[in-house]
């Protein structure tokens, strides 16, 4: 196709005397070519103006008032990339759902899956029930000393039978 549009360039260049003929003039993929260009130069042009209305904030293709093929180009990959993060997110939910259906540990607790997952929970738990007893250890050095009325209050009674 390129070809035969490259023939008849050639052609029409002749017989208007050599003078030369552009792509865009004949039709084939290389003039497709010359008008995406033309437009997303003709749109980034208006963009830029729409910059320096916006006190030079930045108009992203997509928001732009002629938007071009790069404005199309970016809101069909928003398009695309919102669809995959909801197939993402509905496959994360599923994945959830089996996992609390049928978690290992509670399946089949001797299982390779159900020792991998009780002792991954384990190594997962360790540092924050090392923290709280760390918490509870400040909390105890940096409390007070009883005073009498309380000691005694704490001392076991004569009275109660045991």
């Amino acid at each position: 196709e390129i070809a035969a549009a490259e023939r008849m360039r050639a052609r029409l260049s002749q017989q208007r005397g050599g003078e030369v003929v552009r792509p865009i003039d004949v039709p084939g993929p290389l003039g497709e070519v010359e008008r995406k260009v033309l437009e997303a130069m003709a749109a980034e042009r208006q963009r830029a103006k729409e910059r320096e209305r916006n006190d030079g904030r930045c108009v992203r293709p997509k928001d732009a008032a002629i938007p071009g093929p790069l404005g199309a180009a970016e809101r069909k990959a928003m398009a695309d990339l919102n669809l995959l993060r909801q197939e993402e997110q509905e496959r994360l939910r599923n994945i959830q759902r089996v996992l609390q259906e049928k978690r290992p540990a509670e399946s089949d607790p001797d299982s390779a899956l159900g020792l991998t997952e009780r002792f991954t929970v384990g190594l997962l738990k360790g540092p924050r029930l090392l923290g709280k007893v760390a918490e509870r250890v400040v909390e105890l050095m940096s409390s007070s000393k009883l005073n009498k009325d309380d000691v005694n209050l704490l001392q076991p009674s004569s009275d109660i039978v045991v």
